[in-house]
């Protein structure tokens, strides 16, 4: 079994989700609930799990059970929101043990019900939404309006409740200050561009959300249809972006592509900004064949060396400096055994 499988598309497009907004029609909306009807909803969604013999499968975070960095763990993990984990009383998270399905329970709805997988495997991510949806609704009534569709607690997620996104690694794009003309044309498609976790946040290591901004008037399958040719026309965007980087100067692009990975294998001190930054370099890197390295090892790096995930590592909470020493001495390491594990370090087609 590859130890590092490839997902369609992972040069560019690094994670897809589908989510689901669901509440119940017998309990008040967030800004109305009370203690004992937010109790009712995590105890609700669990007995549903059980009930489909499925709590095996399944593991729950109650936010107020939880430290922030174990909190914080789960943001960097893309597996709940900064809304959720703000929500400390009355949050929680249901999670699969693959984490390919994540419950969160309490945030701006009753339910958002999420279906995550690598690469652009949208349809994929949707069916493992959807039958979690099923689970959870088979026994409780959701509320659900025959002419609005399913109520959310905000309009622009009301009819399907369905909002798709994928995470894209768009580093050339960005280089060629072509961003700007991206989000404009996907705006007018009805598609919103974000930063690394959402609404509010940076794009971080050229990494961007992107997703549709509404989800009544326009089915599922629309949606979801209509991001995958979205992604496919933003990747086949960066991937002629790329080439014509190479093209323009090919002895500088590799030149700034491995000063980045000589960086990563030999400093002593990594603060978070300048990490995403050598590691947007060193995915674009693998991404285009300059150096032999599975570009799903490199993303979770990524993930593992953000400031919670250290913390975690560290088994004590660290300062800003103590957190810049542990990243760079875990990225030396890391990618150093990343590189021993391949035959060839730079690719022979490059040399």
């Amino acid at each position: 079994m590859n130890k590092y499988p490839t997902a369609p598309e992972s040069d560019v497009v690094v994670s897809c989700r589908v989510r689901l907004a669901r509440n119940y029609s017998d309990i008040p909306f967030a800004a109305k609930m009370e203690d004992a009807h937010a109790k009712e909803t995590v105890s609700r969604a669990v007995k549903s799990i059980q009930n489909a013999n499925m709590l095996s499968m399944y593991r729950l975070f109650p936010m107020n059970e939880m430290s922030e960095t174990e909190r914080k763990i789960l943001v960097e993990k893309h597996l709940v929101s900064l809304d959720l984990i703000s929500n400390k009383v009355h949050g929680a998270a249901i999670i699969s043990t693959g984490e390919t399905v994540s419950i969160m329970v309490n945030e701006e709805d009753h339910l958002r019900i999420q279906g995550f997988l690598p690469g652009l495997q949208l349809e994929k991510a949707a069916q493992l939404a959807f039958h979690a949806d099923d689970v959870l609704s088979k026994n409780a009534p959701i509320a659900f309006d025959s002419k609005w569709g399913y109520l959310t607690a905000c309009p622009t997620n009301a009819g399907t409740g369905l909002r798709a996104s994928a995470l894209v690694h768009l580093p050339a794009i960005t280089i060629m200050k072509k961003m700007g003309a991206v989000i404009q044309a996907f705006g007018k498609i009805g598609f919103t561009v974000r930063g690394l976790y959402g609404e509010g946040t940076e794009a971080e290591g050229n990494l961007y959300q992107l997703s549709n901004q509404t989800a009544m008037g326009r089915s599922e399958e629309d949606v979801i249809r209509s991001l995958i040719d979205a992604c496919e026309q933003v990747a086949e965007q960066e991937r002629e972006a790329r080439k014509n980087l190479i093209e323009h100067d090919q002895d500088a692009f590799i030149d700034k592509m491995m000063r980045s990975v000589g960086i990563l294998l030999n400093a002593r001190l990594l603060d978070e900004k300048e990490f995403m930054r050598l590691m947007s370099d060193v995915r674009l890197a693998a991404g285009v064949g300059i150096i032999n390295a599975p570009i799903s090892a490199i993303d979770e790096l990524i993930t593992k060396m953000q400031p919670a995930s250290l913390s975690s590592l560290a088994e004590a909470p660290l300062n800003a400096r103590d957190l810049m020493l542990l990243r760079a001495s875990e990225v030396r390491l890391s990618l150093s055994t990343l590189i021993k594990d391949n035959d060839t370090f730079i690719s022979e087609e490059i040399k």
